[in-house]
């Protein structure tokens, strides 16, 4: 189904007890493996939109503000930069930027380019095909940019925009990838050079979103006897000023953020923690708090190993590719995205009977039109290789029934193209209630997004939010969907 799916992706289906209160979808923990709690002895969070959520369009338009500042200021960039601001409706996570055209791309499961714009300009189906030739794109060659995180769509407008720039003339000197390096320079350096992050904590009120519930989902599963852990890629500085706001003073037995955690690492550099072996450095006036490290030595503090450590992040390959390939550890998806997309699908329930009402049909005339033609082309050949011997009044039979068959052929044919017409319509107006432009996050026509697919491949378990993990049990278990072929789905 085009982006209409009860849920969205693969979930297990059990009848519930007659007593049991049912969770909103949006406070689910939405398992595709199965994790035994009991054996999890640590569980460990990414910050920035894991722990920490921030306020869009405002974190974005403070990015794209610092990173325009930057490219006009250091790289000479034209000023007429510095009065655009930021689309908080151009692009969803899951894209792919192609530095070398100038566009940005949504791939499927099959890593084939199914939409994609030129700068903001979509592309026809046609143009998409002649420039990828529907073959499988390696996304992570040079010259490409995988947006993994809420933090990276800033980037894909502002290259759009330059895109743009560059096409109507307006950026003189400058190729689509030394466009697409300054953006990605740019964008790093307003993350990194501290003004963006000054601003931040300077209005915290402004630019992080509480949750009243993160706390209690903490002390639950710290009082369950788990060792709780942060490992983040930011610096020291910026975590305690986010971390504090968020938890600091919520509960009187834990007053400071820090008492929710055994163990702090920041400035992690993810994806290299899982990869490489820098040596840790211990923080000044704090206790099990560290810079830097990697996976094996946070494994030998913690006393856990592989699958009973719990890893909970929102960047698919930083932080659960990696854990998952290279240290097994389990993993949990944050999708901030979810409760929106899931509220959107239960506002579509009952467009999306009609969807499969009308694509049912189009499936049973598809069928009988070809059926039809077979019998059609049956019906030539009789009259072609019996016509030496059959009667004038046979061969006549035969071409009357070779007529009425095509002109059922066309009717039809008549039905599927007014099916396909009304479900195009449909699936229009349901996709564009996701991003016009783009449609969901997981899904495009049947199959699923690159991105839905890495969450299969990769997650454990996906959900909304930390504060889900208060409504479940840490003694208990995840299930994951029994997995089956086709033939045993009877």
């Amino acid at each position: 189904m085009k982006n209409l799916i009860s849920s969205l992706l693969p979930i297990p289906l059990f009848i519930e007890p007659a007593d049991h209160v049912s969770l909103p979808h949006a406070r689910k923990i939405f398992p595709l493996r199965n994790i035994h709690f009991r054996d999890v002895r640590a569980v460990g969070f990414d910050m920035d939109y894991t722990l920490s959520h921030y306020r869009t369009p405002e974190i974005e338009e403070l990015a794209h503000r610092h990173s325009v500042r930057l490219l006009v200021e250091e790289h000479g960039y034209p000023d007429w930069l510095l009065a655009t601001h930021f689309d908080p409706g151009f692009a969803i996570r899951g894209l792919v930027l192609d530095g070398t055209r100038g566009n940005l791309l949504k791939l499927d499961s099959a890593r084939q380019v199914v939409r994609a714009c030129h700068g903001s300009r979509p592309l026809a189906r046609e143009a998409v095909d002649a420039l990828y030739e529907r073959r499988r794109l390696v996304s992570r060659a040079e010259g490409f940019r995988s947006i993994d995180t809420l933090f990276e769509i800033p980037e894909c407008y502002l290259y759009a925009m330059l895109v743009d720039g560059l096409d109507d003339g307006r950026i003189p000197g400058k190729s689509y990838l030394e466009i697409f390096k300054d953006v990605r320079w740019a964008i790093d350096g307003a993350h990194r050079n501290g003004a963006m992050k000054a601003e931040i904590l300077a209005n915290r009120e402004l630019y992080i979103l509480r949750d009243p519930e993160l706390p209690a989902a903490l002390d639950r599963w710290h009082r369950s006897g788990k060792k709780l852990f942060v490992l983040s890629n930011s610096e020291w500085t910026f975590t305690e000023g986010v971390l504090s706001w968020l938890l600091d003073g919520q509960d009187a037995a834990r007053p400071l953020w820090t008492d929710y955690f055994d163990l702090v690492v920041v400035s992690a550099r993810k994806p290299a923690f899982f990869l490489e072996t820098p040596t840790p450095e211990p923080l000044a006036g704090q206790k099990a708090a560290f810079s830097g490290g990697n996976a094996k030595w946070m494994e030998q503090l913690l006393g856990a190993h592989g699958e009973e450590i719990l890893y909970v992040g929102d960047h698919i390959y930083g932080d659960i590719l990696r854990s998952k390939k290279t240290v097994s550890w389990h993993t949990m998806l944050l999708i901030p995205e979810l409760a929106t997309t899931l509220a959107q699908l239960e506002e579509q329930a009952s467009e999306l009977q009609d969807f499969l009402r009308l694509e049912s049909g189009r499936r049973k005339s598809e069928h009988r039109g070809s059926m039809l033609e077979d019998l059609y082309k049956k019906n030539r050949d009789h009259r072609r290789l019996l016509a030496a011997r059959l009667s004038p009044e046979a061969l006549r039979a035969l071409d009357l029934e070779g007529a009425q068959i095509r002109d059922e052929i066309q009717d039809a044919r008549q039905t599927t193209a007014d099916q396909e017409r009304e479900i195009a319509r449909l699936d229009f107006r349901l996709e564009s209630t996701f991003n016009p432009r783009w449609g969901s996050i997981f899904r495009e026509g049947y199959e699923q997004t690159r991105f839905a697919d890495q969450i299969q491949t990769y997650a454990c378990a996906y959900t909304g939010r930390i504060s889900n993990l208060y409504l479940l049990d840490p003694s208990t278990a995840l299930y994951a969907p029994v997995p089956t072929l086709p033939h045993e789905r009877i």
